[in-house]
């Protein structure tokens, strides 16, 4: 799949394309009431779910959250690490190298596919039953 768009900037179509991409990627987009201009990415639109807030950057999302076991961690990173980049690093190092076996709560996100596989992850975490966990990327049946 190829990278988001660069938006580093003030676009026009900014909002629009960010809202898109989180609503694909079944984020709640929030509008915040102002423009935020001091960033990389000037816009209004910040995406939440579970704890997590998405952050639009150059071409890619900064996502940060109260964490991912390690466990579940791995699993993304089996499937996404090149795009789902644990801590933002470049080297797409495993999230149990990178954090010593604690949880991740900072990814950077290049993609598509990758920002909904790390949506489908917070929502198999905190949205199955206890003890279980839907599998990566896979949609959860309600």
């Amino acid at each position: 799949m190829s990278r988001f768009p660069n938006k580093a900037g003030d676009h026009s179509d900014t909002d629009a394309i960010l809202t898109r991409e989180l609503e694909t990627a079944g984020i709640k987009v929030i509008v915040l009431p102002y423009r935020q201009t001091n960033q990389e990415v000037k816009t209004s639109i910040v995406g939440a779910l579970h704890g997590w807030r998405f952050d639009r950057a150059w071409y890619y999302w900064v996502c940060s959250g109260p964490g991912i076991p390690v466990e579940v961690a791995e699993k993304l990173h089996a499937t996404h690490g090149q795009s789902v980049r644990v801590d933002g690093h470049a080297g797409c190092p495993s999230p149990r190298e990178w954090f010593k076996g604690l949880a991740c709560g900072n990814y950077h996100v290049d993609d598509q596919d990758g920002l909904n596989a790390l949506a489908a992850t917070i929502r198999g975490i905190v949205e199955q039953p206890e003890g279980t966990v839907a599998p990566v990327g896979e949609k959860e049946e309600h």
